[in-house]
């Protein structure tokens, strides 16, 4: 099975993790050169010659696979551009026998280079044209599904404010930063003025070493010096580089890569006891490293029990090329526990590398196995041993069509540092700094009339947060409309109020909350407040027979529906109206419905409810809502109803009679009347002049 171009794309990745070549090759014009080249890992040498080779070669099946190995040379340098252009003259040859898998790759390549240069679009196209001679192939359906959920990521709006750290930037690749508080950032780097003067021939570039950019802090501001070399015999004649420190500093694990046969290289961990401000001690060998594999990208926990690192092990349990793995720190005895690989949730038949854990326990990694936007994305799970959430991936701008990898977070995940080689840089591998913005969420909506739809300005609305004791009052503009800023994992209440000159009643929503809600999510909240109706009936205010006295429920009814009514609009006064059902006299209907009457408002006024926006009405039998049950014998129409009839008929009704009532105060000149006595429940109140008998 082929493996992904994106176990390539970054070159200090696999100068550290790759065997090592270090004679170089120029193009001698022949197959066989370019492929020896190529074998080599000398890339560039070997994408010319295949191109020579393809414009001098006069059989046309030579040139066609010229052109699909200079395309994969290409590929294999990162060139996607010209890697692109090379399959798509490849594919102008016609196959030959045996040629068909050439072109259906070629197709494939050439959807993982539009892919890797961040043409979504495009490369979907590819990638469908492929899977409609090859519909079985899983890997190509994931590199199209990361297409597409590219798309939809980078249609979103950030928090991140990503730049290049130019300061540790060269043109060759620097990466693997972290960031030592008091003292700097410290990463890996292929610069010219390392230890070792020798080239890497898949690159170009110079091995890899250890550096620091110097950190100050002068009357609150911070400034970097250039980055030099960290002392001591960390960096040696090889890769050295990928370091991850304990606690403050003090103890330093990265990797280092040396050969004993000249034929590659082996990686493994060491650590490395600071000295001083920028020095260390002779590094000392993990004793769970071996001979017959490569270790590396080492992740100390916060507390210095565990490691994380990257392997390319084949012994026991593996999933792909390089998995990641974890080993406890054994006190008693100084040494670490027997490699625990994470397991199918993290692993994958791709690459996983670079592992980096924060202080909160979580996990981070940077891996080509999974759904990525390209090559190497970033991604973070948490748990442990082999037990781990699904890998979310950071997603857009974090990650791009190219490899983003090695992050390391503040503690309050709110910046950090990460490498990648994507578009813009100026080298192969950046080092590139990241900051967030603060998380907008807002809650808009409209308050409208409930029965006509339209929108009510200078309506009220009210919020009651968890996190504040104050309640936030907006005031609507002239569409009905409201704007809200919101904060995270918050829960609130909220509730609606018509405008002071109309008599709407509240709108009250239950709570809500921003939990799990995604930054610069706008939700939605709409109001629809009740006018406040001229007349209408109180439901439920239920009298014993033949008495008038209010009953516990009827008190409750009259405080939720009439109380709460006059204190919401002050300037109302009403009529309260009782009604009777048809059985008994006129006379003693009309008698008990006034007695209800009074009683009902008596109960009201005692709620401190002015007497004088108060009128009380017994309507006995004269307004019947039901009109058949008039108990009228005489009609031949009426008919005897049911007792729930009868009871639709006893009702208690409110008309509103001055929605602009007040209270007269006594000029100035005249002598104040005395001040009228509190009214006691058995006080008579108004009344209105009984309507003429229905006849």
């Amino acid at each position: 099975m082929r493996k992904s171009f994106t176990l390539t794309l970054s070159s200090g990745l696999f100068i550290l993790l790759s065997a090592l070549v270090l004679s170089s090759c120029k193009p001698k014009g022949t197959m066989k050169d370019a492929n020896k080249a190529y074998e080599k890992k000398e890339f560039n040498a070997a994408a010319e010659i295949y191109k020579d080779v393809a414009k001098t070669e006069k059989n046309r099946n030579v040139r066609k696979e010229a052109y699909f190995k200079e395309g994969m040379a290409r590929m294999m340098n990162n060139d996607y551009k010209d890697a692109y252009k090379a399959f798509e003259k490849s594919l102008k040859y016609k196959s030959t026998k045996g040629a068909d898998q050439m072109d259906a790759d070629a197709l494939r390549y050439m959807g993982e280079a539009l892919k890797l240069q961040e043409k979504y679009a495009e490369a979907i196209i590819k990638f469908n044209e492929y899977l409609a001679e090859n519909p079985d192939d899983e890997e190509v359906k994931r590199l199209k599904e990361g297409c597409e959920l590219a798309l939809k990521w980078k249609d979103k709006k950030t928090r991140y404010v990503i730049e290049n750290f130019k300061k540790a930037n060269t043109r060759e690749s620097d990466f693997a930063p972290w960031f030592l508080e008091k003292e700097g950032l410290v990463f890996t780097s292929a610069r010219a003025g390392g230890m070792n003067k020798a080239e890497y021939g898949w690159t170009g570039q110079y091995f890899d070493d250890m550096y620091i950019v110097p950190m100050k802090k002068r009357r609150g501001t911070v400034s970097f010096d250039k980055p030099v070399l960290l002392k001591g015999t960390v960096n040696t004649k090889y890769s050295d580089g990928v370091a991850s420190f304990e606690g403050k500093g003090r103890n330093m694990y990265y990797t280092q890569c040396n050969s004993d046969d000249g034929k590659g290289l082996r990686c493994k961990i060491y650590s490395a006891k600071k000295i001083g401000r920028d020095s260390y001690e002779q590094p000392v060998l993990l004793d769970f490293n071996s001979d017959s594999f490569s270790c590396g990208h080492p992740a100390i926990s916060p507390d210095g029990k565990q490691m994380f690192f990257a392997s390319n092990s084949t012994d026991g349990e593996h999933y792909g090329g390089w998995d990641l793995y974890v080993v406890n720190y054994v006190r008693r005895g100084k040494t670490w526990s027997v490699p625990l690989n994470l397991g199918p949730t993290i692993n994958t038949k791709g690459d996983e590398m670079y592992p980096y854990v924060h202080t909160d326990g979580t996990l981070y990694f940077a891996s080509n196995g999974h759904v990525t936007m390209g090559g190497l994305d970033i991604y973070f799970t948490s748990g442990s041993g082999q037990e781990w959430t699904k890998p979310e991936n950071m997603k857009w701008p974090i990650n791009t069509g190219a490899d983003d990898f090695a992050i390391w977070l503040a503690e309050d995940k709110e910046s950090g540092y990460f490498s990648s080689n994507r578009e813009g840089g100026r080298g192969s591998d950046d080092i590139y700094s990241f900051t967030m913005n603060p998380c907008e969420l807002f809650m808009t909506g409209v308050v409208r009339d409930k029965a006509t739809k339209a929108v009510i300005p200078n309506a009220t609305v009210h919020i009651r947060t968890n996190k504040d004791t104050a309640t936030i009052v907006l005031t609507t503009d002239q569409t009905g409309a409201y704007k809200l800023p919101l904060t995270r994992e918050t829960k609130f209440e909220m509730m609606a109020k018509g405008p002071e000159d109309a008599y709407y009643f509240d709108s009250q929503k239950e709570f809500q909350s921003t939990e799990g809600v995604e930054c610069f999510t706008t939700l939605v909240q709409d109001f629809e407040l009740e006018e406040l109706e001229i007349e209408f009936t109180v439901e439920g205010i239920l009298y014993d027979l033949d008495k008038a006295n209010i009953r516990p429920d009827a008190a409750q009814i009259l405080d939720d529906s009439v109380v709460a009514v006059l204190k919401r609009f002050p300037r109302i006064k009403i009529e309260l109206g009782s009604h009777t059902d048809c059985r008994a006299t006129h006379e003693y209907n009309d008698s008990l419905s006034q007695r209800r009457a009074d009683s009902a408002v008596a109960y009201i006024v005692s709620k401190g409810i002015d007497p004088d926006r108060l009128v009380a009405q017994g309507y006995g039998e004269r307004q019947l809502r039901i009109e058949k049950c008039s108990c009228d014998r005489t009609d031949p129409g009426n008919v005897i109803c049911s007792e729930a009839e009868h009871q639709l008929n006893r009702r208690t009704t409110i008309k509103v009679l001055d929605k602009n009532w007040k209270k007269v105060e006594p000029k100035a000149e005249e002598a104040p009347a005395e001040e009228p006595k509190p009214q006691q429940n058995n006080q008579r109140p108004q009344r209105r002049t009984p309507p003429p008998r229905r006849r």
